[in-house]
């Protein structure tokens, strides 16, 4: 029996593939609503599933009911808190989820067993379900592949690897050019050379 890719190796999911998703997400209805908001903010964050799950309520937001735009995260193992930035898209689907949940601010946005955060199988279990039903191959997919999707997408619009490399959080860009598969590195010669003025 043939395997797909392991974890880190697996590739990002591209924006038609999220909305078919998003669009079978949308298609449950109310039960959807929480797939759709973790589906959202982990593309959006491009956190970690223990820091993704971590948040609570109140960390996305205020105290009048409207979800934040830009959250602070505080992350794990003594790692700099990174900011992450929601789109519209991100906000409705957390407010919606909020409202139906009927979550109080100290409550894990999500829940996994009481009194516990979701934990990374099961967020895998529900990404190779939502992959599936979107027609598509769930052994290509994995948890990164959410943290990857934004990234490359940002990276291919910007060329900045740096930029993406904070977004990330992480501490040296040739880890981010790994965990993107992206070279470090280019002949300085070559490059000047497909620049003409």
């Amino acid at each position: 029996m043939e395997q797909g890719p392991r974890g880190w190796e697996k590739g990002r999911v591209h924006a038609a593939q999220v909305k078919r998703i998003r669009q079978v997400l949308l298609a449950r209805g109310v039960p959807g609503l929480r797939d759709l908001a973790l589906l959202q903010a982990a593309i959006d964050t491009m956190l970690h599933g223990p820091d993704l799950f971590n948040l609570t309520v109140k960390d996305v937001q205020l105290p009048n009911g409207k979800i934040r735009s830009v959250i602070k995260v505080l992350r794990r193992r003594g790692m700099p808190p990174v900011r992450c930035a929601f789109s519209k898209t991100t906000v409705t689907a957390l407010g919606k989820w909020i409202a139906v949940s009927t979550k109080r601010r100290a409550d894990y946005l999500f829940p996994g067993r009481s009194p516990h955060p979701m934990g990374v199988r099961q967020m895998n279990r529900l990404l190779k379900l939502w992959i599936a039903e979107a027609g598509l191959d769930p052994k290509k997919y994995g948890n990164e592949s959410l943290r990857r999707t934004k990234a490359l997408h940002i990276l291919k619009g910007t060329g900045d690897l740096e930029m993406v490399r904070m977004l990330l959080g992480h501490a040296k860009i040739e880890s981010t050019a790994r965990f993107l598969r992206v070279p470090t590195t280019s002949d300085p010669i070559s490059v000047s050379r497909t620049f003409d003025i």
